[in-house]
């Protein structure tokens, strides 16, 4: 991997950007001042008892926060991404029950996957319909640029790039149902990362814990995992 990769600094991916820019902040106040404040789903994507983004004011004690932020909204429980340090630590404090929604994982710089005759190539005319139809599907992508991707000419799938911030662009990979089950999944997903790497960027990609056609992919193709989404709750009956 490249040393100059800066893990800490990946930014929110697209599916949970827009569940956090959904949520509604409710502030937990101690002598008039706000000490956190907690968001909740609007439940458009995730359940709307869910708290999907923790904010703690500097010297206050997170679990007593996440404590008093559960109480305050009737949330069950809260989803967060691992490497939010302060929310594990209030998780963990409270001893609530972990499980991992779905995951991150970066492109590693050094292994070349071959990628055969797999192209990418932007839609034309005659693909329009088609192109549209794969970013409907995705409503969390804002500004996603969608690629063709062929095999010895044939339209095989997508690629479809996502700009999360000045560094980091998020990937997905779509092979039309009639091509699966001939590796191009992980050939459109390790084309496009050597593209984006070329170019200069880093290279990320999410998948939940039941696509494990798509983790299994994303590893093929030289991608590794970074962390976690988790939902934390007081027990396993209250999931």
């Amino acid at each position: 991997m490249n040393d100059s990769m800066d893990i800490d600094a990946l930014p929110d991916l697209a599916r949970a950007r827009l569940i956090k820019s959904r949520a509604t902040g409710l502030a937990i106040r101690d002598d008039g001042r706000a000490a956190a404040v907690v968001f909740v789903s609007d439940g458009s994507i995730v359940p709307r008892d869910w708290i999907v983004r923790f904010d703690v004011a500097a010297g206050e004690d997170p679990v007593r926060r996440l404590a008093d932020g559960l109480a305050a909204s009737g949330a069950r429980g809260i989803w967060f991404y691992g490497g939010d340090a302060t929310t594990r630590r209030a998780v963990v404090g409270l001893g609530l029950s972990l499980t991992a929604q779905g995951g991150v994982a970066i492109h590693r710089h050094d292994p070349r996957v071959e990628v055969g005759e797999v192209r990418l190539r932007p839609p034309s005319a005659l693909d329009r319909v088609g192109t549209d139809a794969i970013l409907s599907a995705h409503p969390d992508l804002r500004s996603a640029t969608v690629l063709v991707a062929t095999y010895r000419g044939e339209v095989v799938g997508h690629a479809l790039i996502e700009p999360l911030d000045a560094q980091w662009s998020e990937v997905r990979a779509y092979v039309n149902p009639a091509m699966r089950g001939r590796g191009l999944g992980k050939r459109i997903f390790a084309k496009i990362a050597d593209q984006l790497e070329s170019a200069g960027r880093f290279v990320c990609a999410a998948f939940s814990m039941q696509e494990t056609r798509a983790r299994d992919a994303l590893e093929a193709a030289g991608f590794r995992l970074a962390d976690y989404y988790f939902t934390a709750f007081r027990s396993v009956r209250d999931h």
